[in-house]
């Protein structure tokens, strides 16, 4: 590919981005995050449009523009990261965009050709790159964990690679290692095919980051009570059959609890909705704590809750349910209100039983709680 059909290439690609991160913004205006990268988008289109139309038309001030047009992009590029991965974003990285413009502007007045004008901008351009790739390193905690978190990070390396070559580059033209022919070609490579696979990798990247995220909150959604956190009721039923069946095959031990906040009614009249939902919450956690990690927990209803325990037989669900109980002692709505829970377990038969004959037997022990006094628990 000559130079001016990968510079046309090149321009078409920055502008085909452009366009799509406009539209992700325009589907998503209340993401910060997509907001600065379709910004950036549009000031990298036009930062390299300038560049490659300077090579054909030089003029000075589009020099200086296109530098700092390309550097505000990789700019916002690194904002649109720390907004998606709720860092601070701080001012001092639009130093970048200030150095550039200077450096570029001296530059000229020094009468500065082509090569050291790039010798000039592509360190600066490169601690932008190495600022984005910082911020996903922070965001993703270390090493990525899926092929959606490698793809950005990848990406910018290859971009961070390209532009040290071009640094090489320019050197080995400098001192006259590559002869003008050999470096016209290699320049070309490096300077419009590469960036192609780069920054359409990069920008890929950073929308399948977006989407991984919106399919993860989407499934917590589903799967998730708004207020407690914890599992909703189809969750936890959906959750409760595959740890029945597994206890049933493999003739393990396993136990279910229905739990349940003692005159909720009552105290949702006396102090109001808003405070019954406090003390949901607060439950919520308790219980979660007081569980262990295998242990489901879910809210199945109103101030009812219903816990899978595998593993627990009968000498372990009634330890079970003292310490549920105990937790729950401790507890005091705005520190002085006591709030106190009754608990129905169910032991898995030796012979298999039912999801719902499990339910039934779970929820005639929490029966049988209530009628002795609450605050307790029966198995």
């Amino acid at each position: 590919m000559d130079a001016p059909t990968a510079g046309i290439a090149l321009i078409v690609v920055q502008f085909c981005i452009a366009l799509v991160m406009a539209g992700v913004y325009l589907t998503a205006r209340d993401e910060k995050c997509t907001r600065y990268w379709s910004m950036a988008a549009v000031m990298l289109a036009i930062g390299v449009f300038c560049a490659i139309l300077n090579k054909r038309a030089y003029h000075p001030a589009t020099v200086i523009f296109s530098a700092g047009a390309i550097m505000t992009g990789l700019v916002l590029q690194w904002h649109g990261i720390k907004a998606f991965y709720k860092q601070r974003i701080s001012w001092t990285s639009w130093l970048l965009v200030a150095a550039i413009l200077i450096a570029m502007s001296i530059g000229l007045l020094l009468g500065a050709n082509l090569l050291h004008r790039f010798s000039i901008a592509l360190p600066l351009l490169m601690i932008g790159e190495i600022g984005s790739l910082l911020a996903l390193w922070r965001g993703q905690g270390g090493l990525p964990r899926t092929f959606v978190q490698t793809l950005a990070p990848a990406a910018l390396i290859i971009l961070l690679l390209n532009n040290a070559i071009r640094i090489v580059l320019y050197s080995l033209h400098f001192s006259g290692v590559l002869q003008i022919q050999d470096y016209a070609t290699l320049e070309t490579f490096s300077t419009l095919i590469a960036p192609i696979a780069g920054v359409l990798l990069y920008s890929i990247g950073l929308l399948l980051l977006y989407f991984e995220r919106m399919i993860e909150e989407n499934h917590h959604l589903a799967t998730h009570d708004e207020l407690s956190r914890l599992l909703n009721r189809r969750a936890i039923d959906a959750n409760g059959e595959r740890e029945l069946a597994l206890a049933n095959r493999l003739k393990r031990d396993l136990a279910i609890a229905f739990v349940d906040i003692d005159k909720f009614k009552h105290f949702n009249d006396q102090f109001g909705h808003a405070s019954g939902d406090i003390v949901i919450t607060d439950v919520a956690t308790i219980l979660r704590e007081t569980c262990r990690s295998i242990d489901l927990v879910g809210r199945y209803g109103g101030e009812e809750f219903l816990l899978v325990l595998p593993g627990v037989g009968h000498e372990d669900a009634e330890t079970v349910g003292q310490r549920l109980v105990d937790a729950m002692h401790r507890y005091r709505f705005l520190g002085i209100h006591p709030v106190t829970i009754s608990v129905g377990l169910a032991i898995l038969p030796a012979n298999a039983c039912s999801w719902d004959q499990l339910i039934r037997r779970a929820d005639a022990a929490l029966y049988e709680a209530k009628s002795l006094g609450r605050n307790r628990y029966c198995v």
